[in-house]
């Protein structure tokens, strides 16, 4: 079975933690598909995505295509005659060549209990929701995004205050088991697929800037889960005095007060019906910093509006 061919397609660090499993667990990754290397930070240097650098660590040939329908890169897969496609967050669309080349064909490690939530950012829109549960769907992928037939899942409940990067590293863990289980199965042919109940379909498109930004006219619970679903990257944020802001952490208290105002000199902050409590915030520029530390450089008068347009 450790013998089987499989290529791998992915590109974020979310990609490169299982790529980096599969390695461990010996399993024969012939080569990986990711996406080029992007220009990034301050001095827009060109960086190779994290399965890339996985990649090259380990000396598995790697592939970089501007374009899947390319002919030269259709033909070098063709040649690589693999068993079986594992994607998780290569992040575009699979054209069919690719589905109907491995023997086990294609399949899809996602983040959340399919159907519910097929895009790209399952765990912000799961935590964004209120969600109580999420989890782990391992499915055979077919032309229509996120729909194909499911081989295995698994859910977890859902923390009242725990947030993106902390769920992830849960789903990750569950992910990579589920995987390791799963891969014996398909290549024995003892798989039962499950197709996906069509009416309990919701989708976690991308995420923008404006949707990451805090409206403090909303409940207090809209606004505790916005800043859960972004932390600590890329962070919900607000404006005050022509500067942006972030909230990484903060606790909320219901009651009566005046939306989208400073309350105190703790930077209690009202919204429609309570408070939020900010604990770690990120000012324009600097790392985050627990609430003690922000207070003591950041000048602010109470009873100020916060979001005044810039």
């Amino acid at each position: 079975m450790l013998k089987k061919k499989i290529i791998f397609m992915g590109t974020p660090e979310i990609s490169a933690i299982y790529l980096n499993y599969l390695i461990q667990e010996n399993f024969n990754i012939i080569s990986v598909v990711t996406q080029p290397a992007k220009k990034k930070g301050r001095g827009l240097i060109k960086q190779e995505s994290a399965v890339h650098k996985i990649s090259k660590i380990n000396k598995i040939n790697v592939f970089t295509p501007l374009n899947l329908n390319d002919k030269e890169f259709k033909s070098k897969v063709h040649n690589l005659n693999p068993d079986l496609i594992i994607v998780m967050g290569y992040g575009l669309k699979l054209p069919d060549f690719i589905l109907n080349i491995p023997k086990f064909g294609c399949i899809n490690v996602h983040v959340s209990l399919l159907p519910r939530w097929r895009g790209a950012a399952p765990i912000e829109y799961s935590l964004l929701n209120g969600d109580k549960k999420t989890g782990i769907t391992i499915f055979k992928v077919v032309e229509k995004m996120d729909a194909g037939p499911i081989l295995i899942n698994q859910s977890i409940e859902i923390e009242e205050n725990i947030n993106k990067d902390e769920l992830t590293d849960k789903l990750n863990l569950i992910g990579t088991k589920l995987l390791n289980q799963v891969l014996p199965n398909i290549f024995n042919n003892k798989v039962v697929y499950k197709n996906q109940v069509e009416d309990q379909i919701t989708y976690a498109p991308k995420i923008s800037t404006d949707l990451r930004k805090i409206n403090f006219y909303e409940d207090m619970e809209v606004i505790h889960n916005k800043i859960r679903a972004f932390s600590f990257r890329p962070g919900a944020w607000f404006n005050y005095e022509k500067e942006i802001n972030k909230i990484i952490k903060s606790q909320k208290i219901k009651g009566d007060f005046e939306p989208s105002l400073i309350l105190n000199d703790r930077f209690h902050i009202g919204c429609n019906d309570g408070k939020i409590c900010p604990e770690i915030i990120q000012r324009a520029g600097k790392k985050p910093m627990f609430l003690e530390e922000f207070l003591r450089g950041f000048k602010f008068k109470i009873g100020s509006q916060l979001n005044v347009k810039i």
